[in-house]
């Protein structure tokens, strides 16, 4: 834990910070009275940009994550750990200044720029892949992971929202969450700085030209062994990214929940995310890593679909809870597999790899999920229960095709 704490500390405020500003882009962006994007605008327009403002940030880590992985296998983890959180601070300025200075594309450039070198979380998992002594030492620290960033996410848009309102203090605009947030980026550089002590030394026999580093994705995806279950990771993220992306438009349409309550939904599906993993330790006792991501993503399709059949505006208290276990279930163990399959040399690379296909999923989910409400607001959540499936029946593969201890 000594040596894991200062990756946790800076992955917590990495996720804090980022989580920080997601408040303030809709009245930013829908706000009509508001100067930042010019008054005539149509409200239609307003609506694509913010759509593509929130895709900025995903699209660069996207391609940045494998990059990032592949360098910390080359470098080490710790002095790319500190570029990465070094340069993504003039990201989190330039959209403070876009907002002071009304620059919209300046704020697109650079969720853009701060998602393709934000390397902490595929850093922070090699380097946990590093440390851990033994298959069940790294389910619970992939679980830290999980429960950390779901932490953040927790209290950032809370805390965001405070600092982005004026009438809390006269200094608290817009711009003010993306100082805090980079005041926080600067702390945990300072942290790895002072307290991470390297754990995957400089190798020389990884190769890395121009064109191999940015092939990096694909060359993942090509190691055989690895295939059915960046398969099944898919499959994950599609199914609880079409629930994280839609479920408060459930609510809002179904119970007509105001903004308060949808704040108190969302922080109680984040809870159930966060104190999952302390259990993890006890799994990983009695079953494998792909036999529990099998079990986890058959029971996650099962809790959506009781989720959609409860119609009482009461029964989310019972019904969420099984849905924000088991999709810690799927975060944790999506990236534990990929690691476990994979040599030491190449963790970065791949669990780079990972994160990629994570936000692709969660980019996918977010365009396609709102032509799938048009015909009825729970199909997302349908279409997720389905793919959780699809991604249990693709382990139940993998499991016959590999040897038990896998």
């Amino acid at each position: 834990m000594k040596k894991l704490l200062p990756v946790l500390t800076v992955l917590f405020l990495g996720y804090f910070g980022f989580s920080l500003a997601l408040p303030i882009f809709p009245p930013l962006f829908l706000d009509l009275k508001d100067s930042f994007l010019p008054p005539e605008m149509g409200i239609s327009v307003r609506r694509v940009l913010l759509g593509l403002l929130f895709s900025a940030y995903p699209l660069g880590q996207f391609i940045g994550a494998p990059i990032m992985g592949k360098l910390s296998d080359k470098y080490g983890r710790k002095p790319i750990l500190l570029v990465s959180l070094l340069s993504i601070i003039p990201g989190y300025v330039g959209s403070a200044l876009s907002i002071i200075y009304g620059l919209p594309p300046l704020l697109f450039f650079s969720r853009f720029c701060v998602g393709l070198l934000e390397g902490n979380i595929t850093i922070a998992y090699a380097a946990i892949t590093d440390i851990s002594e033994d298959e069940k030492r790294k389910v619970e620290n992939f679980g830290w992971v999980v429960s950390l960033s779901s932490s953040g996410f927790l209290f950032g848009p809370l805390i965001g929202g405070f600092l982005a309102d004026s009438k809390l203090a006269t200094w608290f605009r817009y711009d003010t969450p993306f100082w805090f947030a980079a005041l926080l980026i600067l702390i945990g550089f300072l942290t790895v700085w002072l307290a991470f002590k390297e754990t995957h030394r400089r190798d020389p026999n990884v190769k890395i030209g121009l064109i191999g580093l940015f092939a990096s994705f694909s060359e993942s995806l090509k190691i055989k062994r690895l295939k059915r279950i960046f398969v099944a990771n898919l499959c994950f993220f599609l199914a609880c990214f079409f629930f994280l992306n839609f479920f408060t438009s459930y609510f809002l349409t179904l119970f007509q929940f105001n903004e308060f309550q949808l704040g108190m939904v969302s922080a109680y599906v984040e809870f159930s995310i966060v104190i999952a993993p302390f259990s993890f330790g006890i799994i990983a006792r009695f079953w494998s890593g792909v036999k529990t991501a099998k079990i986890g993503l058959f029971c996650l399709g099962l809790s959506l679909l009781v989720f959609l059949l409860f119609t009482s505006s009461h029964a989310w208290l019972a019904t969420l809870i099984p849905v924000g276990f088991f999709s810690a279930v799927g975060f944790t163990y999506s990236a534990f597999m990929i690691s476990s399959m994979t040599d030491k040399r190449n963790q970065g690379q791949a669990l780079g790899a990972n994160v990629a296909i994570q936000v692709f999923g969660e980019g996918v989910t977010a365009l396609f999920g709102g032509f799938l409400a048009v015909f009825w607001i729970g199909m997302p959540i349908l279409f997720g229960a389905l793919f959780a499936f699809l991604g249990g029946v693709v382990l139940i593969f993998e499991m016959r095709n590999s040897k038990p201890t896998t």
